[in-house]
């Protein structure tokens, strides 16, 4: 696997997390994207034993070589799922926790691995994938994908206003064998989008091809879904989102659950990056959390 790498991502919003899950000693908390484990550190070292799951095998593997460096092996328990999988699997055996942790999107450990085919810089080919049980790349929905498809899925996924105009120019660049890297397809969706942009045209497509590759709101609809069964009675629920998207598929369960009497209280306000942390972490910006507390029940125990 490696060794750890020597300047490990920031996890986001990591005061805010540690607030709303108050982890304590003998707490068993599920991180369902362990990632590199930073989120999940955090509560290990205030004494919580960690479930992290996550899809990727070399995230699963960095994330016990730090907790193991840390002396904090005993405390973390490893599961290879999706978070939807897991997830499922809790609620199917009656599985609770003092804490759920969903931290949404691509990790850092995706996105500076050029080979991982995520950044619209990199020159490897469009691949997206985030782990295991992904059965196409990103370059194969394009192929198999026809024109008016693949404008549905930038528009559903990706808000492309132009969705058709850069499905027709990505389409005739695949056709004309053009679209063999990132950086390609990053300059057929701009010369799709001409004109003056703040960010690249392009993030808005790719972050479509992401989230179809990887069933992202599927995923997160079946979490959602069973949510509720796998918190024990007073028990926490942390979800951060980092798109219009997902935050408001969160807000609007979150919210539901609650006038059904399924939890006690829930965020009335999301909560973002303070500017503090935007200065050391600008991959912050986009970050939404929402918070939960499972309603009590009668003579229960948060364990």
């Amino acid at each position: 696997m490696g060794d750890v790498p020597a300047v490990v991502h920031t996890p986001v919003l990591l005061a805010e997390v540690v607030q709303h899950l108050q982890p304590q000693p003998g707490l068993r908390m599920l991180d369902c994207t362990l990632g590199l484990g930073g989120h999940a550190l955090a509560l290990a070292r205030a004494g919580a034993d960690i479930v992290g799951i996550d899809r990727d095998g070399q995230a699963r593997g960095l994330a016990s070589e730090r907790f193991a460096q840390e002396g904090l092996a005993e405390r973390l328990t490893v599961r290879a799922a999706t978070f939807a999988e897991a997830a499922e699997d809790c609620a199917k055996n009656g599985e609770q926790f003092a804490g759920v942790l969903a931290d949404l999107g691509v990790s850092s450990l995706q996105l500076d691995h050029e080979d991982r085919g995520f950044s619209w810089r990199s020159e490897c080919a469009p691949d997206m994938r985030m782990g295991d049980g992904c059965p196409e790349t990103a370059l194969e929905l394009i192929a198999r994908s026809s024109e008016a498809d693949l404008a549905d899925i930038l528009y559903d996924y990706g808000e492309e206003r132009l969705s058709r105009r850069v499905a027709r120019f990505i389409k005739a660049a695949h056709t004309a064998g053009q679209l063999t890297t990132n950086a390609q397809l990053a300059a057929v969706v701009r010369a799709a989008i001409p004109g003056h942009h703040t960010r690249h045209p392009a993030m808005r497509t790719f972050q479509a091809l992401r989230i179809a590759v990887n069933d992202e709101l599927g995923q997160l609809e079946r979490l959602l879904a069973v949510l509720p069964q796998i918190i024990a009675p007073g028990g926490r629920a942390v979800l951060i989102s980092f798109h219009s998207l997902e935050d408001r598929a969160v807000k609007e369960v979150l919210r539901e659950g609650l006038q059904a009497g399924l939890w006690a209280d829930v965020a009335r306000k999301v909560i973002t990056a303070t500017d503090d942390e935007l200065a050391v972490n600008p991959r912050a910006t986009p970050a939404k959390l929402r918070w939960a507390v499972r309603a009590p029940s009668a003579g229960a125990r948060v364990s």
